[in-house]
C-alpha cells in the first residue's frame, strides 16, 4: 500500500483551542501526489506536507508551516505561545476512514498547549 493511495484533491478543514491574537487560517484546498503537498494557505504561508500510510487506518502527516512570504499581520506560534516568523513543524498520526474512492482524514496535532483538530476529505481526483 503505497502514498499514492492517497493522491487526490483534498478539503482542509481545522479547529483550535487556540485563544491568541492571530487569526489562524490553514482552511482550504490541497492536492496530495505521491505522498505530498504544496500549497499556500489564505494568509499565504506555505504549508510543505508528507503523508506516509502506516495501516490500514492510520497515517502519519509531517508538515512544515514556513510563514517567509506571509502577510505582515502573519505569525505562527512557538510551543510556548509566542509569535514566530520562522518555520514550524507539526506532526501527527490520522485516522484513515476509506469507503470506495473517499478518504477521510482526521486526527488531532499537539504543540505546545496548542490542540489543532484536522479533517481532511478527499473531494476529487489531482487536477493538472
Amino acid at each position: 500500500m503505497g502514498s499514492s493511495e492517497l493522491d487526490g484533491k483534498y478539503l482542509v478543514s481545522t479547529t483550535t483551542n487556540y485563544q491568541g491574537p492571530f487569526e489562524k487560517k490553514s482552511d482550504g484546498e490541497t492536492q496530495i501526489v505521491n505522498g505530498q503537498t504544496n500549497r499556500r494557505d489564505e494568509a499565504n504561508c506555505l504549508w510543505t506536507s508528507t503523508f506516509t500510510i502506516l495501516s490500514e487506518e492510520e497515517v502519519e502527516m509531517v508538515s512544515v508551516a514556513d510563514p517567509y512570504e506571509a502577510d505582515d499581520d502573519f505569525a505562527l506560534t512557538r510551543p510556548d505561545g509566542t509569535p514566530t516568523s520562522d518555520a514550524v513543524t507539526y506532526s501527527a498520526t490520522l485516522k484513515m476512514n476509506r469507503k470506495g474512492d473517499k478518504i477521510q482524514l482526521s486526527g488531532k496535532i499537539r504543540y505546545g498547549t496548542e490542540i489543532v483538530f484536522i479533517t481532511m476529505r478527499r473531494i476529487g481526483d489531482v487536477e493538472g
